[in-house]
């Protein structure tokens, strides 16, 4: 007989408010250890066929107006020169490595996204060796806050001859789609000065993301990696920001907390890969230069993080070279399948190199999740126990939700969690029933105590 029953005459009372359902067809696995690896398929270097390669670096992805596209680093175009920032348009997503620029001068070489204001322009031309160079570097990419809009927080550097590296801060730019483009061609506006200074953290040069409508944004300072967070509408004002101190958002800088250590570069973003309970995926590379793709979960945006080494990158032209740069393209791999498109950077005279990422995968999994907002701390409690009782019994298993509450139910079989939410209805209803019933026992009571205090009352006032 099954544990689950019949339902009950209580049941139509309660209607539970399934907010969603679903079936994951195989998430990750993400084992004690950590995930679980199947293989890695190496797809090669990201550049058209029919496009000239240029060795370049950092290689994240992002998108606008549904548009997706690749933004580099510093980009050697042969004779033509060294240009940074540059971007490439990715036309069928079905088909990662082929990637197009969008402009390029002359000489051939590819125009940059960010480009000098005048004041940069004639600080070089006023540098006697003409050798010196201002590079925008855009390690944290660019976030689309509205269809079309997005911003991007970038490192400037001033190098001199000899390799010279002055960092001077990051600044913001406002990056939009043309929309009366057909090549997607982009527009950039730098907001004036620097957000922030070289001895702060480097929010948005590391890691940015936007969810309900804020945008997160992780940032450097020595081998600590920090967080903040912005409304969309005020990315470019500063005093609008907060920053995490560890267990709230405050507006002093100076109080915020690390959530990473020891990260050259990576990306934190949002996916189904290991499922509901481990939403946010970190994929990066640590300080010590030793090629190895890490990953971390966790279950809220400001962590904490497990985070642990998935394997080794090499390189293809110099195959034991340092490889760096690691981040996640979610957009060009199926995450419920247990894929992810990955990529990093083999040095010069190398590109970035791509490859999709396979998971070990659980057995498909059915789904429903209950809204418990709007009912009282003793019912939501009650069904929480119901719910762990009903999983130590059964092949279904629950997990709790919070802001809002939320109470999760999933199995291997769709009908056990059919089942669940039968059980979990018809013992709703019977707490509900005697939840009510103690509150008008409880008004009885209150009712039958004032009037035997009235008459108290009244009797003593006859007597005096």
């Amino acid at each position: 007989m099954s544990i689950f029953g019949s339902p009950n005459r209580c049941d139509s009372q309660v209607p539970l408010d399934i907010v969603q359902r679903g079936y994951d067809d195989g998430l990750a696995k993400w084992v004690p250890n950590g995930p679980s690896l199947d293989h890695v398929q190496v797809l090669g270097y990201v550049n058209a066929p029919d496009e000239p390669f240029f060795s370049r670096d950092i290689g994240r992805s992002f998108q606008l107006s549904g548009r997706t596209y690749y933004l580099f680093g510093d980009t050697f175009c042969n004779d033509a020169g060294i240009s940074n920032n540059t971007v490439q348009l990715v036309p069928d997503r079905n088909r990662p490595k082929n990637a197009y620029y969008l402009q390029r001068d002359r000489k051939g070489c590819v125009v940059p996204l960010i480009g000098l204001n005048s004041d940069e322009q004639r600080f070089l031309n006023a540098t006697a060796n003409g050798k010196t160079r201002i590079a925008f570097w855009c390690f944290g990419g660019i976030v689309e806050v509205t269809s079309g809009i997005g911003w991007s927080w970038y490192q400037k550097h001033i190098i001199s001859p000899g390799g010279h590296d002055e960092l001077c801060g990051v600044g913001i730019a406002r990056i939009s789609h043309n929309k009366s483009s057909l090549s997607g061609e982009l527009s950039c506006a730098r907001m004036p000065g620097l957000m922030f200074g070289p001895g702060q953290p480097l929010f948005g040069s590391f890691s940015t993301l936007i969810e309900d409508d804020r945008v997160y944004l992780w940032g450097q300072k020595d081998t600590d990696v920090f967080l903040a967070r912005v409304r969309k509408e005020h990315c470019h004002q500063l005093f609008q920001y907060e920053f995490w101190n560890g267990s709230a958002y405050v507006s002093e800088m100076d109080k915020a907390m690390p959530v990473l250590q020891d990260f050259q570069q990576g990306q934190v973003f949002k996916s189904d890969l290991f499922g509901f309970r481990l939403p946010w995926v970190f994929i990066g590379v640590t300080k010590w230069a030793d090629s190895m793709v890490m990953i971390g979960a966790a279950s809220n945006i400001e962590g904490p993080w497990d985070i642990r080494p998935l394997f080794r990158a090499e390189g293809i032209i110099k195959r034991e070279a340092y490889q760096y740069c690691m981040y996640a393209h979610p957009w060009g791999a199926n995450a419920r399948q247990g894929q992810l498109l990955v990529s990093w950077c083999d040095p010069w005279p190398g590109g970035v190199i791509l490859a999709k990422v396979t998971f070990d995968t659980h057995p498909g999994t059915h789904w429903a999740t209950i809204a418990l907002d709007s009912c009282s701390e003793q019912v939501a409690y009650s069904v929480a126990n119901k719910a762990a009782e009903i999983s130590r019994s059964s092949n279904l298993r629950f997990a709790e939700l919070a802001n809002p509450r939320r109470l999760r139910l999933f199995s291997t079989d769709e009908r056990a969690v059919e089942g669940g939410l039968n059980m979990i209805r018809h013992h709703m209803g019977l707490v509900i029933k005697d939840e009510a019933s103690q509150a008008q026992m409880g008004r009885r009571r209150g009712s039958s105590l004032t009037g035997f205090l009235a008459k108290v009352f009244s009797r003593v006032g006859r007597e005096l």
